[in-house]
């Protein structure tokens, strides 16, 4: 069996219980999952702190675990992304639950708003295995059987109009539920355990979001929470286990999804074709102690690829998951990871001899599959059929995949013990179409994955070639979206990634992800960069629309298919703490940070009719309804360009005849084919291809509209880049035109620019080498690129190279904020160790948390370090993400004097206002001893005030984060109406009132 003819078919089920971690892959199609972490409370208590401090030689428990007994509360409303809300609050919150202070009981009730009365009451219930389940929750809904007003129909127990909640509030009101189990056990310790689970735990106060994780478990009583996501508000359970390490680090599961290992990034391997690429494989160090000795192994004794091993350096923290980052090579000369590897050699036919039949089952919701694009022809299609036709309940299904694979050991090592796993590689023929590749990312070092599929003539043609650059919708990783593609003359497809099936909507790292791998492929491949087109459907539309508006100067034509707009429009959670708690002038700090994502104000940058774009869209789609693309269609007529629409299966029009056409499907859902053309319609439609593929990218037009509200996102298009804004975070404008007076410039927002001189060049109009602007003019010098200054009243220009040694230190596209963005270049988080040993403790946790969720989310290595291990190479090459109090991290203490926030034991300062109390404070901003990186700081006034900063989550798309936010414990109910102080330093790195809202607080 070909690789590249993967086979993947569908198993029903009845309805079950969903795991968090595989809806969180699956839902977007049908709901767009954010971070799924629950509930506030501490990282890690002064009383416990012994157990992560416990030493090394801890025995580990003999044998496997799961505590018997538990009291289980839910469904609670969910609360999407940004801040972990906790339902528990009443009672103290997670963390006093967790370390025993408040101990729920059979009698206890607390408030919710999908309670029936409102009241729920923990209930008693017995593990199955490993599993808890929530048996009361659709009877806490409604305890009378059917006399309230339901969550939802998907029982079919509401047939009218608005009877239940989902249909007066949309999906977003009724889909997202929690529950929380709790439980007490004794052990006979202290003992060492791995904990494996699908939700959030916390034990003895300290919280772990990612399995598997390293725990101690302590001597006595040990006290066990967890929360899961309940769908629809019922269905779900919590999956809880705690085992004997296998070692002292332990090589992670693959945790295949759709076939594709989460957990061992790698590429395919081809036979008669050469590789020597990079992978990476996540571990975990299973101990209290840091190791510094350990090594990976990658592939030993294999018959067809070189042994690759590398150190684990910097040393592993305590407790810490990192991926590691090797190499894939095929046989024929020696590792390239030491000097003077001879290169690889071609992968012989006996490695498809020995391959194997791999297959992987993925347990999905049924309502989640509704991009299911396994491969090509008539079988894909049928899938998607079967799947979409039977998706009417809390059902899942099974999507089974197979491919020929090679098994491939990975192991670690220290101290003579040892872990390994074995790993499956792809094995494609020498005829394949359709490759797995990989790249190792500028952003973070880290390892990511793009498909591609090569021209179908490439045998009998010669580049340079088109490139479709396809985006996968939720639930689809490239390899799948790359398959519904069919393969082009004269074109490659190209489907990056995006950092993960549902992670990053093509937003955020999602969408620098994108454009790296698009960056990688006209690297490797002969394509020509101006005949790139950007498509993908659902999320992968979303992206279409997102990524293309964004950065519209990089692609020929758009052509999104089933594109949802954006998360305030798509999703929306109506009951949000943010929308019923929180002061305007809070809410507007808050929507700052949004709007670098907002949908339709970046129409703006396709308003030149420099890009054409074909809108395809089923006229029956209950995923994403036809309102969605209609809304941006609308929007671009608006702009001024020329719209033509069409119900009907054709609508043979080119970019000569409109600038944006728009076909709605009659009787079409979200996946379909109708048997137009060859392959699934949805994705293949021949009139959209014939329209995009007519177009031509021109690098140097003679009119351009840019818009952007940050630099570090978009700063450029084409011949003109926005060098300085007058105010940062507001609308910014250039509409640029050559003319025969030269250059002629219309802006707002603007204080510098830069052009690209060469146009003038490149311009079918004979121009004056002269930039216009405001009335006033001046003449451009040289050749090449010029800033152009609108500062002081007036117009100068000068040449680029020529320097401003004067220039103060500006946000612009390399650093601008807010504070999300110290994820967006290598970073090093750096824990304190000069405080008491239960400080330290909680600040490696809360360490660990953050790069569990990057390690997780991002595919990256989060590489924890402690204070101690930060020198003057790690400050040269790294954007430090500092835990701890000025106390307790060393070097956030040698820089604390540097920062306009200053903290201190009980108060926090900005300017001449304070706050006192047990407060957490975040901020980003340039490194004093490095101002071309970033610092990013959690601290606190108090170690109480340090624990609360971990219930804001920044690495889902479309989380808020200023550049300083400063709040108290209300956090856990409220969100961002906890914060007394929250804004954006201005262009130069000040504080300003004017991007700030401070409230006054007398305690």
């Amino acid at each position: 069996m070909s690789s590249d003819n993967s086979r993947e078919t569908v198993e029903e089920h009845g309805q079950t219980g969903v795991s968090r971690r595989d809806f969180a892959r699956a839902a977007g199609a049908t709901a767009l999952i954010g971070g799924l972490a629950t509930g506030g409370g501490s990282a890690d208590g002064t009383s416990p702190a012994r157990d992560l401090a416990a030493p090394g030689d801890v025995t580990p428990i003999g044998e496997s675990y799961t505590p018997g007994e538990w009291l289980t509360i839910g469904p609670f409303q969910y609360q999407r992304r940004d801040t972990s809300v906790g339902s528990l609050f009443p009672l103290g919150g997670s963390d006093d639950v967790s370390e025993g202070q408040v101990a729920p009981s059979s009698a206890g009730e607390l408030q919710s708003a999908f309670a029936g009365g409102s009241e729920l009451t923990w209930e008693r219930v017995t593990a199955s295995g490993s599993t808890v389940g929530f048996p009361q929750a659709l009877d806490e809904i409604d305890p009378t059987g059917g006399d309230l007003t339901p969550l939802t129909n998907v029982l079919g127990t509401s047939p009218g109009l608005f009877d239940d909640v989902q249909d007066w509030f949309g999906v977003g009101g009724a889909l997202y539920g929690k529950g929380y189990a709790f439980t007490t056990f004794e052990v006979d310790g202290p003992k060492r355990a791995v904990l494996e689970t699908d939700s959030t735990v916390w034990l003895n106060g300290h919280k772990h979001e990612e399995s598997p994780k390293g725990v101690v478990l302590r001597d006595g009583t040990n006290y066990l929470l967890a929360s899961t996501f309940l769908f629809f508000g019922f269905s779900g359970s919590v999956s809880i286990e705690f085992r004997p390490p296998r070692a002292p680090v332990e090589v992670n599961d693959p945790d295949p999804f759709r076939g594709i290992p989460q957990n061992v990034v790698a590429p395919d391997l081809q036979v008669g074709e050469e590789t020597d690429l990079p992978a990476s494989v996540r571990v975990t160090n299973t101990t209290a102690e840091p190791v510094s000795d350990a090594t990976l192994t990658f592939a030993p004794e294999s018959d067809h690829l070189v042994e690759q091993e590398v150190d684990v350096d910097p040393p592993l923290a305590p407790f810490e998951t990192r991926r590691i980052n090797t190499r894939v090579q095929t046989s024929g000369g020696a590792s390239t990871q030491g000097e003077g590897g001879n290169g690889p050699g071609a992968l012989g036919k006996g490695a498809k001899d020995d391959a194997r039949t791999g297959t992987d089952r993925s347990e999905v919701p049924a309502r989640s599959l509704t991009t299911v694009p396994p491969g090509d022809g008539v079988d894909a299609r049928r899938e998607a059929e079967a799947v979409k036709s039977t998706a009417d309940g809390p059902e899942t299904r099974t999507l089974v995949t197979e491919r020929d694979v090679l098994d491939v050991v990975v192991r670690a090592s220290v101290a003579g013990q040892s872990d390994e796993q074995s790993v499956e590689l792809r094995v494609a023929d020498e005829d394949a179409n359709r490759i797995m590749t990989t790249f190792e990312s500028a952003v973070d070092g880290s390892v990511q994955y793009f498909t591609y599929r090569l021209p179908a003539n490439v045998e009998s043609s010669s580049g340079p070639y088109d490139a479709v650059f396809s985006l996968h919708g939720a639930n689809v990783n490239s390899w799948n979206q790359a398959g519904a593609n069919l393969p082009r003359d004269d074109a490659y497809v190209v489907a990056p990634d995006a950092r993960g099936p549902v992670n990053y909507d093509h937003e955020d790292l999602g969408r620098i992800d994108d454009l790296e791998a698009l960056d990688v492929a006209l690297e490797r491949f002969d394509i020509d960069e101006n005949r790139v087109y950007i498509s993908g459907h659902s999320m992968g539309g979303h992206g279409t629309w997102h990524v293309g508006l964004t950065n519209s100067e990089r692609f020929a034509a758009m052509a999104p298919s089933a594109g949802w707009t954006d998360h305030e429009t798509y999703i929306t959670t109506v009951w949000g703490r943010d929308k019923l708690h929180t002061f305007p002038g809070l809410k507007a700090v808050k929507e700052t940070a949004l709007q670098k994502n907002l949908a339709m104000p970046k129409t703006e940058n396709v308003r030149d009719g420099n890009t054409p774009i074909f809108v395809l869209q089923g006229g029956k789609d209950t995923s994403v309804p036809s309102i969605q693309p209609r809304s941006y269609v609308r929007t671009l007529r608006n702009r001024g360009l020329d719209v033509d629409g069409e119900v009907g299966r054709r609508h043979r029009v080119t970019p000569d005849d409109t600038d944006v056409a728009y076909l709605e499907v009659p009787g079409q859902g979200h996946y379909w084919d109708d048997g137009i053309g060859p392959g699934t319609d949805t994705v293949n439609h021949p009139d959209m291809f014939e329209f995009v593929r007519s177009a031509e990218n021109d690098p140097y037009p003679e009119e351009v509209t840019l818009f952007t509200t940050n630099l570090r996102v978009e700063d450029s298009k084409h011949w003109v880049t926005v060098r300085e804004q007058e105010q940062v975070h507001a609308p910014t404008k250039v509409h640029a035109r050559v003319t025969s007076g030269g250059i002629d410039l219309e802006t707002e927002n603007v204080a510098q620019l830069e052009v690209d001189t060469r146009v003038l060049g490149e311009a079918d109009t004979a121009a004056h080498r002269r930039v216009r602007a405001g009335g006033d003019t001046a003449r451009l010098p040289g050749r090449g690129t010029a800033v152009v200054d609108l500062t002081g009243g007036g117009v100068s220009a000068r040449p680029a190279n020529a320097g401003d040694p004067n220039r103060p230190r500006t946000k612009d596209a390399d650093q601008y904020g807010p504070m999300k963005e110290v994820h967006h270049d290598p970073y090093r988080l750096v824990y304190g160790t000069q405080g008491s040993d239960a400080e330290t403790a909680m600040n490696r946790n809360l360490a660990n948390i953050r790069s569990g969720r990057l390690v997780s989310r991002a595919r990256a290595p989060a590489t924890v370090v402690p204070d101690t291990a930060v020198d003057r190479e790690t400050v040269a090459e790294y954007n430090l993400v500092l835990f701890g109090r000025p106390s307790s991290n060393a070097v956030y203490g040698t820089m604390a004097n540097s920062f306009p926030v200053k903290v201190r034991d009980g108060e926090v300062r900005i300017r001449d206002q304070s706050w006192t109390g047990d407060l957490a404070v975040s901020f980003l901003y340039p490194n004093p001893r490095n101002e071309d990186r970033l610092v990013q700081v959690e601290t606190g006034t108090s170690m109480a005030g340090a624990r609360l900063t971990r219930v804001r989550d920044w690495t889902p798309t479309q989380t808020a984060a200023a550049d300083y936010m400063v709040f108290d414990e209300s956090v856990r109910y409220q969100k961002w109406n906890a914060c007394l102080a929250a804004g954006y330093f201005d262009k130069h790195w000040n504080v300003d009132e004017s991007l700030s809202y401070h409230r006054t607080v007398d305690r």
